[in-house]
């Protein structure tokens, strides 16, 4: 008797996307080519916006995505939506290509950046400081200060420049969840920073923040 194969029938464009991957992941080759016919356009439109790139740079990294995906099948998760994890990948290889094609905003830029948010949440100080020197401080600050999630969820907002969005998929958190978790990050991190500020020597300049 012939041994068991995995059933393959033609995929239908209302199958439901995980049961398409579960498919694929057996080696279906309808699943994959119904897979890459539903995302392929999508990922064009998901990182198109987000590349210094043509709209063929944009087809690369959206084959380069499904590629990965269809590589890593076995480390896909089924509690969670297959699109979700697909945009994740398509989301890291986009800011990938863009490292490699510019820098995307510099320490001193970010430094500017959270100098701005600490207005919002009551710091009296505004006066910005010119200094990298200070800026990687204030990176260092917060990794060694902030949760791993804040810090995370920090240095993609304001260090690769996603949106609250993009950073929900990436870290698999709703999009209130990400404003909830950037704001608190803010907070702690400008705490532990004006209380370095506070026990600075009298004669020793002090840093803006």
């Amino acid at each position: 008797m012939d041994s068991l194969q995995p059933m393959c029938v033609d995929s239908s464009p209302n199958e439901d996307q995980n049961d398409l991957a579960g498919r694929a992941r057996n080696g279906c080759g309808d699943a994959y080519t119904e897979l890459a016919q539903r995302y392929f356009p999508r990922l064009i439109q998901l990182v198109l916006p987000r590349i210094r790139g043509s709209h063929m740079d944009a087809e690369d990294i959206a084959q380069e995505s499904l590629a990965r995906a269809f590589q890593n099948l076995d480390h896909f998760d089924p509690r969670y939506r297959f699109s979700t994890w697909l945009y994740t990948i398509a989301i890291r290889i986009a800011a990938d290509h863009n490292r490699g094609r510019r820098r995307r905003m510099s320490l001193l830029e970010a430094h500017r950046t959270l100098i701005e948010l600490s207005q919002t949440v009551g710091n009296s100080s505004t006066a910005e400081c010119e200094s990298r020197e200070n800026a990687q401080s204030v990176w260092r600050t917060a990794h060694a200060v902030l949760p791993e999630a804040y810090y995370t969820a920090m240095w993609l907002r304001f260090a690769e420049d996603l949106s609250v969005e993009e950073i929900a998929i990436v870290m698999r958190k709703t999009k209130v969840g990400v404003r909830v978790t950037l704001h608190r990050a803010r907070v702690k991190l400008l705490k532990e920073l004006n209380k370095q500020e506070a026990i600075l020597p009298a004669d020793q300049p002090r840093r803006s923040v």
